[in-house]
């Protein structure tokens, strides 16, 4: 296999290791509050989870088009956040559940109860709910804490309030609609609260009445009214876009470095040796920086003696200096003088160095 079908491959590898991961690492869970499908605190999975042990088949749906047609006949309907419907969105609902056995509505503010035309005001329960309850399926229970507080018009089944209000109120079934169930209290159902007072069994009572529960749990991106003002894009869009930036940076990669065999260019100019060193030695006079050429000139000098006597190139420095000065015939402090001796003090001493080092050279290779 060639270098350019091996980078294909490599490529093409990748882009699929990338989408598995954005596969596997997508969310299976959600953080949006009374959803059953969220483990946060404000989230429903306990009571879901639960009602499922105790034989309750749960069917989670968060846009009305998810709810079954014919499937809830005799089972539970349950919606939650019902502000993030409109009022046609809240009307379809209830005639799709008119043949369920209980509809309950959790936190219906007055634009759900005048959308779905229920004969009951609203206000803000601000006192701990009482246990005082004519509902026989809550008889005798305590919930921790309501947020509404529900009057109806026409029916005394309230319960958890006084002079006919209550946190729940049950509507029997008229007309079209099922028995309709208002609770004002996301404490019997958030994994924070299940577990305080009696909330537990009011959830199970509330929501276990039969063996199919339909959970409706509209959230910002799925609900069609004012109030859902949160991101609409579906649930692959992050995903992809992992997926894109990885496309992106393999296409850099494989058009910023090209593989296969280096090919040499000519260049476009030559610069003979003695220019650049020319050059160099320039610069090196304007910034009058003698301490680096002295470096410079010692360095080179002492690696090609080394070379020619036939030593280590790090060598000691008393070995070269012996060496040399026993090849030139010199005193060996005038050669230690010359390989590893101070910085000249002019120009004139720079360049009298530069030509002994040279005649030094010159001596060693005769």
């Amino acid at each position: 296999m060639t270098r350019g079908r091996l980078a294909v491959a490599a490529i093409v590898g990748c882009l699929l290791a990338v989408l598995v991961a954005a596969v596997v690492l997508t969310p299976r869970t959600t953080d949006e509050p009374l959803d059953p499908a969220s483990a946060t605190p404000d989230g429903t999975r306990a009571v879901a989870q639960v009602l499922g042990q105790h034989g309750v088949q749960v069917t989670i749906a968060r846009r009305i088009t998810e709810l079954p047609a014919d499937g809830v006949r005799g089972a539970t309907v349950v919606l939650t956040r019902p502000q993030l419907l409109a009022p046609h969105t809240l009307q379809r609902t209830m005639a799709l559940a008119a043949t369920a056995r209980r509809l309950v509505i959790v936190d219906a503010d007055p634009a759900t109860l005048q959308a779905l035309d229920l004969p009951v005001t609203v206000d803000r329960l601000e006192d701990q709910p009482v246990s005082r309850c004519s509902v026989e399926w809550l008889h005798g229970l305590q919930l921790s804490w309501a947020d509404l507080e529900y009057t109806p018009a026409d029916f005394d089944r309230t319960c958890f309030g006084e002079g006919g209000k209550g946190a729940v109120v049950v509507l029997p079934p008229r007309g079209r609609a099922p028995e309709t169930v208002l609770l004002g209290s996301r404490a019997a159902q958030t994994d924070k609260t299940v577990t305080d007072a009696d909330n537990a069994a009011i959830a199970h009572r509330t929501l276990g009445a039969s063996d199919r529960l339909v959970w409706f749990a509209p959230n910002l991106a799925t609900g069609d009214s004012a109030a859902a003002q949160g991101p609409r894009w579906p649930r692959w869009f992050h995903p992809a876009i992992w997926l894109a930036g990885a496309v992106v940076l393999l296409v850099m990669v494989w058009r910023g470095r090209r593989f296969g065999r280096l090919v040499t260019e000519p260049l476009p100019v030559v610069v003979p040796a003695g220019v650049t060193t020319h050059s160099r030695g320039q610069l090196y006079r304007k910034a009058h920086d003698r301490a680096r050429v002295a470096t410079v000139l010692r360095l080179a000098t002492r690696a090609r003696l080394a070379r020619y006597l036939g030593l280590a190139p790090n060598g000691r420095p008393e070995t070269l200096v012996g060496h040399t000065a026993r090849a030139t015939a010199h005193d060996p402090a005038r050669v230690a003088e010359l390989l590893y001796g101070p910085e000249p003090p002019d120009d004139a001493a720079m360049t009298a160095l530069a030509q002994d080092l040279q005649q030094l050279e010159r001596q060693v290779r005769r």
